[in-house]
């Protein structure tokens, strides 16, 4: 008898988010089976009870209403999160006619969870097992991230494949169809690039004992190479290569093992190499039907145990694959009902925290098709509403795809810090931004650069958070913007002369679109009792903030009030450093710090540059 389930702290915090369990609703729980505890990793609202419930009244039924038919959502999620249950919100009624409608092979297990909010005051989420036709109320153990990083990996394929069909729906269909069908009839395997002879096939594992778990092929991927023997070296012979030890470090975000994919091909084929750089869509003329070759970029994930083994982890590579095909074709067909023709399309992988767990899209490759564009808003206006997720931000945009593997400047360093007042009140920046700061990519602006380079931390915030694209603007970007919109000479390009507050909001708006409030603060000792303003400003708009004063400017990324001590304290992303990106020097010297009132200069005028946050997908 089942005693026991695991559920994430997310969905239990979005199930009773009064967005869902305002009125009657039905969600669909996915998730896997860990050590036999049924593990409840994702929750998505089935849209098709709000269009129904939307019927009693019109104009919810435009908000609400969804105007295209999205492809399942399970295509979304890395393969190995399965369908494991249902949640209901509203007035209890037994589900056990529903539960056994919806049949046994809904599920990948035979014991469905259930889960029931009514939504009332004081209420708490009711946890069942659907066992032997009955429902058994189970202990719920919730967990966080942390768990989902120490027990998961993240298998990651990325290749480029072609579609050859027609320009219509049909043919897109048949097409598809085919090459699904082709890459599940065995005809492919998997390498993994990081580990040179290991690969995966649906008879054998090479390279590795296919005994050897998941945990044990990402210890062989991320060990140090070992030295070549080159003979004279060794007394006695080669060195045997020792077994990888798994390390005990526990992991700050989830762990990849990235592969790659081989296709069997007949002789009579052309062996054309499967290229990462997507081309254009390319037409035959010469073909009455219009005959396209689609180049798309398959980029799709499974989420595995740590324990399992290898060779069963090659049936999840192939339904990954199928579920990444199956999203691109339902990409592909709304592209043709919409925009009349086919682009090549890319997916893209978005981990909102509030959900612990990735959620993949397709998109056009490029800026042929723009995000503003009416029918991609209708898309992700979907998922926010499946998702049970604020409509006033994004979330699935390119500019949201999570970035794999290391990055060359550091990313939200101030993340580490302990609070100074954890008893007070304390808000700090709302999202992920990169730090920037003197002497980086090899550009000498000692002395006279760091508004600019506290510009481009905020300008890192808007990409990263999906308002805006693009790279981060140079210095000259930067100077010819204020020259395009009249603020200074021509020669201003190319000198350097400094910036402040004034003219980074006006690079904001320049660049991004992206408006600001300016706050003036006579001396430097009045900015602690401004303490609450920022705090406000961080609870609302959760933007990093540029501040300029006498000859320094300095990023702002929160501040903490202990009323009790009249203390404020600022949490400061100084542009002045000038090593290198790594985090150690970074916090170790203070160059990411809290600071108390005494590192403004008590005499000096500031200028803060606090961006407004857009109200939009």
């Amino acid at each position: 008898m089942i005693v026991k389930l695991r559920i994430s702290e997310h969905v239990k915090k979005r199930i009773c988010d009064p967005t869902f369990a305002s009125s009657p609703g039905t969600g669909e729980l996915y998730g896997t089976i860990c050590d036999g505890v049924p593990t409840v990793i994702g929750f998505a609202r089935v849209l098709k009870q709000l269009a129904e419930a939307a019927t009693v009244d019109p104009d919810a039924a435009e908000k609400c209403a969804p105007a295209d038919t999205p492809a399942p959502i399970q295509h979304s999620l890395p393969s190995g999160l399965d369908l494991i249950g249902w949640v209901k919100t509203g007035p209890y009624a037994d589900p056990t006619d529903f539960l056994l409608k919806a049949g046994p092979d809904a599920f990948v297990t035979d014991n469905p969870v259930y889960l029931h909010y009514t939504g009332e005051p004081g209420a708490d989420l009711q946890t069942f097992i659907f066992e032997q036709r009955k429902l058994q109320s189970v202990e719920c153990v919730l967990f966080a991230d942390e768990f989902l990083h120490r027990e998961y990996y993240l298998l990651r394929l990325q290749c480029t494949l072609t579609l050859v069909c027609e320009q219509t729906e049909k043919s897109v269909c048949e097409n598809a169809f085919r090459l699904r069908r082709q890459l599940g009839s065995g005809s492919v395997a998997f390498t993994v690039p990081a580990a040179a002879g290991v690969m995966l096939s649906d008879y054998a594992v090479t390279g590795i004992d296919k005994e050897e778990s998941v945990e044990m092929l990402h210890a062989m991927v991320t060990a140090p190479k070992p030295e070549q023997d080159d003979g004279f070296g060794v007394a006695g012979g080669r060195v045997k290569a020792k077994k990888v030890p798994v390390s005990n470090k526990a992991p700050s975000g989830y762990r990849v093992i990235d592969f790659g994919l081989l296709i069997k091909k007949s002789k009579d084929e052309v062996d054309e190499k499967l290229r990462r750089e997507a081309c254009n869509v390319t037409i035959d003329r010469r073909n009455e039907a219009q005959t396209v070759k689609v180049p798309f970029q398959v980029d799709c994930l499974s989420m595995v145990h740590r324990t399992k083994k290898l060779d069963k982890c090659f049936d999840n590579m192939v339904e990954s694959v199928d579920c990444s095909l199956g999203l691109i074709e339902a990409a592909l067909l709304e592209q043709l009902r919409h925009q009349k023709r086919l682009y090549v399309s890319k997916c893209y992988h978005m981990l909102p925290r509030e959900l612990g767990h990735f959620v993949t899209c397709v998109y056009p490759l490029g800026e042929e098709v723009s995000e503003t564009d009416s029918f991609l808003e209708r898309q992700r206006a979907s998922m926010h509403k499946q998702f049970v997720l604020p409509l006033n931000r994004p979330y699935f945009r390119k500019g949201n795809a999570h970035r794999f593997g290391p990055s060359k400047v550091l990313i939200n360093p101030h993340e580490t810090l302990t609070v100074p007042h954890p008893e007070g009140r304390t808000a700090v920046v709302d999202g992920v931004y990169t730090y920037h700061h003197y002497m980086q990519d090899s550009f000498d602006d000692n002395g006279w650069g760091c508004a600019y380079r506290s510009l481009q931390t905020l300008v890192s915030w808007f990409n990263l958070q999906g308002y805006s694209s693009g790279p981060i603007p140079t210095h000259n970007d930067i100077q010819s913007c204020l020259v395009r919109l009249g603020d200074k000479q021509r020669p201003f390009i190319g000198s350097r002369q400094w910036i402040g507050s004034t003219e980074v909001s006006m690079c904001l708006s320049g660049l991004l679109g992206i408006d600001s409030r300016i706050m003036f603060v006579m001396h430097g000792s009045e900015l602690a009792s401004r303490g609450m303003e920022l705090l406000q400003h961080f609870q609302q708009e959760g933007t990093p903030i540029m501040i300029g004063g006498g000859v320094l400017a300095h990023t702002i990324l929160g501040v903490s009030m202990n009323a009790e001590l009249g203390e404020t304290k600022f949490l400061i992303l100084d542009p002045h450093y000038t090593g290198p990106d790594e985090l150690g020097p970074v916090l170790g010297k203070g160059w990411c710090a809290w600071k108390g009132g005494d590192f403004w200069d008590k005499v000096a005028h500031y200028n803060l540059c606090m961006p407004i946050r857009p109200k939009r997908l």
